[in-house]
């Protein structure tokens, strides 16, 4: 066995064990794309491409005679002084993950590629916390056969069929853990172990189970005794609610000095690209409340966000430092405590403890945030998410109405968008491309309170003056006059009418298909086609309308779309009843009023909805705490910019100007401000001078032929146009044929 060296007792706090507070040392014992980029990155596969797993890696190291390049990794990746550093930052513990070659060596048959074995390695890590006060959970991160198909357990297959759960050589595993448990049964530093990691859901909750129960009596027969160590059990993509009861009905509850270890990412699958930043703190309050039910150690989590989080209110910088402070407060609540991934990653900050606590992310001696517990939203789907105006400004009228510019998000979080004719689901960022103009499908006069309901039928006009239309399968942007082609059923989940980020479904009126990125189709999954004739997650969208921050006024339909020389004129609007039959749309005409009645003002219809906003409808208390909440994300802002700004050199007045530049080119989206409209320090990028919008580069006149809704006046207003990324978007071509009203100030 490992002898253990004398060290730091300060592990203890009156002779219990503190919870994990720590950092995961990936990328050194088994090696991954990000954590160990350098290695990865000198040595390409034939094809020019980076190995993504290290039993790829190891095969290219073998065949070019270059092994002594990994002894060179594993020797200098960490030393002492990057312990040291750990825990003079505030943490406690490390996680070490190690493939089971590193103990044993290559399988017997000889067929793996892996180095090994090469346990002085892991001796080193024990004696090093040991000697600098540090907990250490030793985490078998790959097991012989794999658990999974992917690369954290060293090696990826594809496809993934090629792996099944039956390649798992569950004895071979349980040997490994009683070598591991025996060497390191004396020493104090060693106060977890993980039996695996990320097991495939693919293997039977029962068979997993009965892995577990063999695992934690080989470990403690092995000399690691339950009030020491715990015995670290992984429940991945699984339900913890459902797998604790398999686990208590499998074991009696026979076991002390156990765990759950859950990996919570926020940045994987299309379910976390979908949610908007307020989801994703929504999310992790989830989590708290599952901390609360079992025991549990958050084994790995990141600063990663998924498409969908884009800036509001606040910078992305900023949303980082409130989302890592949520994640630290949320975490704390756990029995076993957290490990963040990891301690050292070329992929970017959002997974580099180093740098992210160096930029201030991470402040473990100071009070952490605490999300306010706001009343639940409104499952109508109606009302949105209290927290959303927290962090977004919420647009000016939530109803939609057809003149209205839109944005279309799909279920993966990418906006719908125009290049060319081609229309694709690419960005997480609203812009030109991504805007779209709802027009009627009859050649009527275009109302202020022509609210778009379920079941109606309408056409969108993108950026290039063309309509989206569909031919077959494919959707493009080249009709240029309406017809059914272009014409589209808008079905409301949970609705009767389309607001600010309602849920909507697309159904084509030609071919009675509904609209969703090709996602089955891995080559061509960002192209948008109609080939489904249900609804379900992949064909759902999110209607927004652009911000109250923006100025994108509300354009309407070209009367040259419905008069065209020639063509005949298209047949009266239509919408879908729930039997899938058309119905006449005449009767919208009662919702605008009785014969001979004019509709209702425009200030009576922004009283209405001021009326229906979520601030009334949840009363004083959602406000206050909605209030606390920003004042909290304020704190967050201000002791972040300002443990930085105590670091940084002075800065001059151009570099100032300079940086506001750079702010400003790097807003992105439809041209909302990053910065504006919290209080305290987040509004402090620098405004630019009032000019009336019709002195804007590159927005047309109005056409006094044509219909207006909105009073052409030349009303100064503060332009929040930024600069586009070239590389998402480049510069798109003029809307034109469309008169650009101002919108109405007040």
């Amino acid at each position: 066995p490992f002898m253990p060296t004398e060290g730091d007792d300060s592990l203890t706090r009156g002779g219990v064990r503190e919870r994990w507070r720590g950092v995961s040392i990936g990328g050194w014992l088994l090696l991954e794309p990000g954590p160990a980029k350098a290695l990865f990155s000198s040595f390409l596969r034939p094809d020019g491409k980076e190995a993504t797993c290290e039993w790829e890696l190891m095969e290219i190291l073998r065949e070019r005679d270059a092994m002594h390049a990994l002894h060179t990794h594993r020797n200098s990746y960490i030393g002492l002084e990057d312990f040291r550093r750990i825990r003079s930052m505030g943490l406690n513990a490390v996680r070490i993950p190690f493939g089971y070659w590193v103990v044993d060596g290559p399988m017997p048959l000889g067929l793996d590629p892996y180095e090994g074995p090469a346990l002085e390695y892991l001796d080193r890590a024990v004696a090093w916390a040991e000697q600098c006060g540090l907990q250490v959970l030793l985490d078998l991160h790959g097991c012989p056969g794999g658990e999974s198909a992917e690369a954290p357990c060293g090696r990826r297959q594809r496809p993934p069929s090629l792996w099944h759960w039956r390649c798992w050589q569950f004895v071979e595993t349980l040997r490994v853990l009683r070598v591991v448990a025996t060497r390191y049964r004396h020493c104090s530093a060693v106060t977890g172990m993980a039996v695996c990691n990320e097991p495939s859901p693919e293997v039977p909750q029962d068979v997993l189970c009965r892995f577990y129960d063999q695992a934690v009596t080989e470990i403690r027969e092995a000399g690691m005794s339950a009030d020491r160590v715990t015995v670290v059990l992984p429940v991945f993509q699984r339900s913890v609610d459902k797998f604790a009861c398999a686990w208590e009905k499998q074991t009696g509850g026979k076991y002390t000095g156990t765990c759950f270890e859950v990996h919570w990412y926020h940045c994987f699958e299309n379910e976390w690209h979908g949610r908007t930043f307020a989801q994703h703190l929504r999310a992790v309050q989830e989590h708290t409340n599952e901390l609360h039910k079992h025991p549990i150690v958050v084994g790995e989590w990141s600063l990663a966000l998924g498409f969908g989080a884009q800036p509001g209110k606040l910078s992305k910088d900023d949303m980082r430092a409130v989302f890592a402070h949520a994640q630290l407060a949320a975490y704390q609540e756990a029995s076993h405590g957290w490990f963040f991934w990891t301690w050292n990653d070329q992929q970017g900050i959002d997974w580099d403890w180093r740098r992210s606590f160096d930029e201030g992310y991470f402040s473990l001696n100071e009070d952490l945030l605490k999300l306010p517990e706001l009343p639940p939203a409104k499952q109508d789907i109606v009302h949105e998410d209290p927290l959303e105006s927290v962090f977004d400004m919420p647009a000016s009228d939530p109803r939609v109405r057809l003149g209205d510019t839109i944005y279309l998000r799909a279920f993966n979080g990418r906006y719908l968008d125009v290049e060319g004719t081609k229309v694709r689901a690419r960005f997480g960022d609203r812009g030109k491309w991504q805007q779209f103009v709802l027009c009627p499908c009859e050649p009527t006069a275009v109302d202020d309170d022509f609210l778009l309901r379920d079941g109606d039928v309408a056409c969108l006009l993108a950026h290039n003056g063309n309509f989206l239309g569909v031919h077959g399968e494919r959707v493009d942007a080249s009709i240029q006059h309406i017809n059914s082609q272009c014409a589209f059923v808008v079905h409301i989940e949970a609705s009767a009418e389309v607001r600010h980020r309602s849920h909507i479904f697309l159904q084509s009126l030609e071919t009675s298909k509904f609209l969703a990125p090709n996602e089955s189709e891995s080559r061509s999954k960002e192209e948008i086609v109609a080939r489904w004739g249900d609804r379900g997650r992949w064909q759902r969208l999110v209607v927004e309308k652009p911000l109250s921050t923006v100025v994108t006024p509300r354009r309407p339909r070209r009367r040259s779309s419905f008069s065209i020389p020639g063509v005949s004129s298209p047949a009266p609007r239509q919408s879908i009843e729930g039997d899938g039959t058309p119905r006449s749309l005449r009767r919208r005409r009662s919702s605008l009023g009785s014969a001979g009645r004019a509709p209702a003002p425009r200030a009576a219809a922004e009283a209405e909805a001021a009326a229906d906003s979520p601030a009334q409808c949840c009363g004083a208390a959602t406000s206050e705490a909605r209030a606390d909440m920003e004042d909290s994300a304020c704190r967050v802002v201000r002791r972040r910019r300002s443990s930085v700004a105590a670091r940084a050199p002075p800065i001059t007045p151009r570099r100032l100007i300079g940086a506001a530049a750079d702010d400003d080119s790097s807003s992105g989206g439809s041209g909302s401000s990053s910065t504006a409209h919290l209080p305290c320090e987040l509004t402090a990028t620098p405004r630019r001078p009032r000019r009336s919008i019709s002195s804007m580069v590159g927005v047309n006149q109005p056409d006094a032929s044509a219909p207006a809704t909105v009073a052409h006046a030349s009303v100064p207003v503060q332009p929040v146009a930024c600069k586009r990324r070239r590389s998402s978007k480049g510069p798109a071509p003029e809307l034109t044929g469309l008169p650009t009203p101002t919108r109405r100030r007040n």
